[in-house]
């Protein structure tokens, strides 16, 4: 994987099994452990960043995989707020005059998200969250934060599967809602105009 030093976001994919076993999708370890190839294409953006990624079960059976994707906004202080959004099912964050938010596209069986602080407490529950598999809700936080989403997939053979997890920053929250939504929509919908 190739490092940006104009990236105003980092994103991480983790892969894990029912095993508690765990690695960064991109790496050749992820089709070891689980039987599905995982490729990632990373796109920085005059708005932010975006993280697609494709994967194909590789094998004549049935397979699932949970997949958490990490997202830091590298732009946020002390003096910032994270927020999980249930009516928009976004993550908004507040660092003095800018805004970010995140959001997915997939074809998940379920999505489920949480904002974790980066102090010791926030990764106490990350490490309990890799080490169980699940999340905990924790909607709101103050100063530096990841956001974190946990997706469940469910592959028939040779099935192939793509999503997108996209981070935008601007100065108004409401142009970066709406570019949020527009981007969306076009991934949801994209033969339509």
């Amino acid at each position: 994987m190739r490092e940006n030093t104009n990236r105003t976001f980092h994103i991480q994919g983790i892969a894990w099994n029912k095993q508690n076993e765990y690695t960064p999708i991109h790496s050749e370890k992820c089709s070891f452990l689980t039987d599905i190839k995982v490729s990632v294409k990373e796109e920085v953006e005059g708005w932010g960043e975006s993280y697609l990624f494709e994967m194909e079960n590789l094998s004549k059976e049935t397979r699932r995989l949970k997949v958490f994707f990490l997202i830091e906004w590298l732009a946020c202080k002390e003096d910032g707020v994270g927020v999980l959004s249930l009516s928009k099912d976004t993550f908004w964050n507040y660092s003095r005059r800018r805004v970010a938010i995140t959001n997915i596209v997939s074809c998940a069986e379920s999505v489920k998200k949480t904002i974790y602080p980066l102090n010791l407490k926030g990764l106490k529950l990350w490490k309990k969250s890799l080490s169980k598999g699940s999340l905990y809700y924790y909607p709101i936080t103050n100063g530096l934060n990841m956001m974190v989403y946990m997706l469940d997939f469910s592959f028939k053979p040779f099935e192939v599967k793509q999503g997108k997890i996209y981070a935008i920053e601007g100065g108004v929250e409401e142009e970066v809602a709406n570019l949020s939504d527009r981007i969306k929509n076009g991934l949801a919908f994209p033969g339509e105009k």
